[in-house]
């Protein structure tokens, strides 16, 4: 049965949302403890044990880890230890400029994290244990959550509890099975993600359509200018960045929404997208420009068409090769770099002329499904439906008036 992750308020008393907090905050110590026996231990010794063994036995020495539930508890130490694991991973590959893994701020509020056991979900209500062995004696706390009601699901498999820096809130992150809508289309699609086109999408019958992604540009370049002028992590800072994130959240829900529903409306059964792990550490185009694309929400974007996928019995890949796409040519095969031209223009020699990020996508599809989806001997595609959407009320403009009010509603 699929998975899906889904974001909910919690609407708890002033108490109860105390203990959460002990509770998450004595998570940072159990996490920042371990660390610094393993620094201890490698500073001393020369070496970093991080087996259950070892770190179970300075669990022991660690008095905030009887302040919340010992399964979560274990999580915390699986935390630390596939942090090291990536670490000494890329220290095998040469990448030494990589750090250890570092402490939790103190004031840190770290997720508390429950896997099949510790909780129980009964409508809106929610009950988590936390332990026998609490000073303040609290063993279990009860709240409730409300999240979007066109979900149904069958059965909660985890369930986190965490705090939004920006919003400043405690929610709640449950990942649930849900019954997939029947689905009898048999047909195929490749996105290509992008910056100024956010995606551009390859259909089995050579059409194709372009999402535009320039107003979520536009909306992140303003709220950066706005920023620069403010102290950083300020109360103000931090109602602007919530405002900018609800605004780019909003373009990409309306993006992926609309996207999904074409897709119904064809018969796509399964969408196939390119692999971007590691593209932060494999792109290198200037200062500027690699930090755009660092902060480009391109795991979100994704992330929203897997769920919105389930819900509609479509398979969304994202394990697709994408190396050289963009410089390949779609009718060829030819990699160059310079037959990307302006204005995304894609040309080659060969006589092959199409919009850049289409000739990607149809690469894509290419190595994802080993035929193309271009019909005919001409290597023609369907002329692209360009795709563009607006704010409507969530202006991009700050409001003039400082009202405390609306700041805090933004």
């Amino acid at each position: 049965m699929p998975l899906i992750t889904l974001k909910a308020q919690i609407h708890a008393d002033p108490q109860t949302e105390a203990v959460l907090k002990d509770a998450m905050f004595c998570a940072t110590k159990v996490y920042n403890g371990l660390l610094w026996h393993l620094w201890k231990e490698h500073k001393e010794t020369g070496r970093v044990d991080i087996s259950r063994k070892n770190l179970n036995r300075i669990l022991k020495e660690l008095p905030r880890a009887k302040g919340y539930y010992s399964m979560s508890v274990q999580l915390t130490r699986d935390e630390v230890r596939e942090a090291y694991k990536s670490f000494f991973a890329l220290k095998r590959k040469g990448l030494t400029r990589h750090e250890a893994p570092g402490f939790r701020r103190k004031n840190c509020l770290s997720p508390l994290k429950y896997v099949q056991s510790g909780f129980r979900v009964d409508g809106e209500r929610v009950t988590l244990s936390l332990g026998t062995s609490r000073e303040d004696g609290v063993r279990q706390v009860s709240f409730r959550i409300s999240h979007r009601p066109d979900i149904e699901y069958e059965r909660v498999r985890e369930l986190s509890i965490i705090y939004d820096k920006v919003s400043g809130r405690i929610e709640a992150r449950l990942v649930v099975e849900v019954k997939a809508r029947e689905n009898k289309g048999t047909g195929r699609a490749a996105v290509d993600l992008g910056e100024n086109i956010l995606m551009a999408a390859v259909f089995d019958d050579g059409m194709v359509m372009l999402y535009s992604g320039k107003l979520i540009k536009a909306i992140r370049r303003y709220w950066q200018k706005v920023r620069a002028n403010l102290k950083q992590n300020s109360r103000r800072w931090k109602q602007i960045a919530h405002r900018e994130k609800k605004q780019v959240e909003h373009l990409l829900h309306m993006a992926t929404s609309h996207f999904i529903a074409e897709c119904v409306r064809r018969g796509v059964k399964e969408i196939a997208i390119g692999d971007l792990n590691g593209i932060r550490e494999s792109i290198d185009y200037g200062d500027q420009l690699n930090q755009r694309l660092h902060v480009w929400p391109y795991r979100k974007l994704i992330d929203m068409l897997k769920y919105k996928g389930v819900l509609a019995g479509i398979l969304v890949r994202d394990d697709i090769n994408e190396g050289s796409t963009s410089i390949t040519c779609h009718a060829c095969g030819k990699v160059m770099a310079s037959n990307r031209r302006h204005r995304g223009l894609y040309a080659c020699s060969c006589g092959w002329k199409a919009q850049a990020d289409i000739n990607g996508a149809l690469n894509i599809y290419e190595r994802a499904y080993q035929v193309s989806p271009v019909k005919g001997s001409s290597g023609r595609v369907a002329r692209p439906a360009v795709v563009s959407y607006h704010l409507g009320w969530h202006g991009v403009a700050e409001p003039k008036r400082r009202d405390k009010t609306l700041c805090a509603s933004a």
